[in-house]
């Protein structure tokens, strides 16, 4: 009887021996998935420091290699022959990598776009966080499954499982780490957009619709409140949420002591008034910078958690 551990995220089981993949042995066959979504996993980790250590087009063209790999593991899926009663083993394995590629395939801001009726609006940055959320719960359950084939085997064949300790795998953290972003990005984002909508407003001299907008970025502001509150702490940020309150807190108080100025500035013909035009221009002067500080501070705050917490890509590459 041999002992095996299984981690939670995904198959992290290791074996003692090398052994060849004849899979003369329910071992054998074990440690074959181990080692494909092993690779897959390390394929990951390495995708996601490109993410934060380069370019965009460097990170695309890494994350091409990455669903490349995925569609040979695929085939190589689907040309196993599976081993005697595997319990469903081959049959998750492969909806696993079909599952990913089917991801990795999709135009998730087209789908949002089309989901909102707009393209660059909040509207469209919600709709896409929920889409891609709900894939990635639906690529975990699939993933549980599989480790319950995994359990059910390996009962079957006199193999035990043991639980592994409580040290997340690399690539956990950073799921985490990124989730966690995702969620700060999602408030500052609501009132970022409804700054813009004010901003439009007004070079569209247009003061009753930017009147509207102030309404608008109040309430954008209350809900970029209450989602930082729901947001669940992690332990390896110190700033980063705190950068991102204080970015929602600007444009609270601007909704209060810069909109309101810069709208006084029009008469009722959407007209700047000539006394009032150093006002407005000093006025949105103060909201750029403003705006422009606290954003690169949250921005900075983001790209150090990251970088703490990601392992530079093992390739030397350049950051723009």
């Amino acid at each position: 009887m041999r002992i095996y551990t299984i981690a939670t995220l995904f198959l992290s089981l290791f074996a003692a021996t090398t052994y060849a993949q004849s899979f003369s042995s329910p071992v054998e066959y074990i440690d074959y998935f181990n080692k494909e979504f092993t690779h897959m996993q390390e394929l990951q980790i390495e995708y996601s420091s490109f993410l934060v250590y380069t370019r965009s087009d460097v990170a695309e063209n890494k994350r091409q290699s990455l669903l490349e790999a995925t569609q040979k593991t695929k085939e190589r899926f689907e040309k196993l022959e599976a081993y005697p009663d595997d319990k469903g083993i081959k049959a998750n394995a492969l909806k696993i990598v079909e599952t990913m590629l089917e991801i990795g395939h999709k135009d998730y801001a087209s789908m949002a776009s089309k989901k909102a009726g707009c393209t660059d609006c909040f509207a469209s940055v919600l709709a896409e966080n929920d889409l891609t959320d709900k894939d990635s719960k639906q690529l975990g359950k699939t993933m549980s499954v599989m480790i319950k084939n995994i359990e059910s085997f390996a009962k079957a064949n006199d193999i035990t499982m043991e639980e592994g300790d409580d040290r997340e795998s690399l690539l956990g953290k950073i799921s985490r780490i990124n989730g966690y972003i995702r969620q700060l990005d999602l408030a500052t984002l609501e009132v970022q957009y409804a700054d813009e909508a004010i901003v439009k407003a007004l070079n569209e001299k247009n003061p009753s619709k930017a009147k509207e907008g102030v309404k608008t970025i109040i309430k954008a502001a209350n809900n970029a409140n209450k989602r930082l509150k729901q947001v669940e702490r992690i332990k390896e940020d110190a700033t980063t949420i705190g950068q991102a309150e204080r970015l929602v807190g600007f444009y609270k108080d601007a909704a209060k002591n810069l909109y309101p100025d810069m709208i006084s500035a029009f008469d009722k013909k959407g007209n700047i008034i000539n006394d009032k035009v150093n006002l407005y221009n000093k006025t949105i002067q103060k909201l750029s910078n403003g705006a422009n500080s606290w954003n690169a501070k949250y921005q900075t705050a983001k790209m150090n958690l990251q970088q703490r917490h990601i392992p530079k890509p093992k390739e030397k590459v350049i950051r723009s």
